[in-house]
């Protein structure tokens, strides 16, 4: 089984860069708030931090934790309400 459940956490790292990069782009564009969310991040990692990131990375970082943390969030809950 823990070949079951790396394959599904690869997978879902995978669907979730694609996904985190298409999110961004499209939140950014409706949402002033969200766009200068993205920049001030990006500023933070590039320049304050100074990661050796590009600029697109760094803008894709914030949308794409948030959404890897709900997917493991969502994954524990539902292992922990299978076991009781």
């Amino acid at each position: 089984m823990p070949h079951i459940r790396g394959t599904i956490h690869g997978v879902a790292a995978m669907v979730m860069l694609v996904v985190g990069s298409m999110l961004t782009n499209t939140i950014r564009e409706e949402y002033e708030l969200f766009a200068q969310m993205a920049a001030t991040t990006t500023h933070l990692l590039v320049d304050v931090a100074e990661l050796p990131v590009s600029r697109e990375i760094a803008e894709v970082v914030v949308p794409l934790g948030v959404l890897m943390g709900v997917w493991v969030f969502a994954y524990e809950l539902q292992r922990l309400s299978r076991s009781e």
